[in-house]
């Protein structure tokens, strides 16, 4: 009659029930080791203990079949229960180390950005000097230009993700 009892009691309800028959049990193992103690409190707490790990015994195995009829989803909801762990502390873990890698890909897009631009316009200069007259001066000012626009844009990254949402 008990084991259908305990069968209609939720698996979080089994759980409490073990570890407040564990906390008696740390109780009577306090009188049993106490040296003041008079045989007959010794004797009787022994018993109580006795019944308790037989009980104890019982609801762990009916916590066993529980847990292994769980889904898995429930399982692992179990696992993060136990160890503390939330879905806020995953999120925020799992944003942290996503901006951490966004800020180190910015960073260094930035500079080759900067450095690109830098290339650029050294490219322009030199193009500038080879090239005759008016075929010269109209690369130059391409190339210059060019280097200025990406030098724009590597210190400014975030219009480079405006830009890929108009196309």
């Amino acid at each position: 009659m008990e084991e259908r009892y305990n069968q209609t009691k939720t698996l979080d309800d089994l759980k409490e029930q073990e570890s407040e028959l564990q906390r008696q049990n740390e109780e009577d193992e306090a009188i049993i080791e106490d040296e003041n103690a008079s045989p007959s409190e010794r004797e009787a707490a022994e018993g109580r203990v006795a019944e308790r790990n037989e009980e104890i015994v019982r609801l762990q195995t009916q916590i066993a079949e529980r847990e292994r009829g769980l889904p898995l989803l429930e399982r692992v909801k179990e696992i993060f229960k136990k160890y503390g762990v939330t879905l806020t502390a995953i999120l925020l873990a799992a944003g942290t180390t996503i901006g951490a890698v966004i800020g180190v890909l910015t960073r260094d897009l930035k500079a080759t950005g900067k450095a690109l631009g830098n290339g650029l316009k050294d490219i322009a200069a030199k193009l500038g000097s080879l090239l005759p007259g008016l075929i010269g001066s109209i690369v130059r000012f391409l190339f210059k230009a060019a280097g200025k626009v990406v030098g724009f844009l590597a210190k400014h990254t975030w219009l480079l993700k405006y830009f890929k949402k108009q196309r």
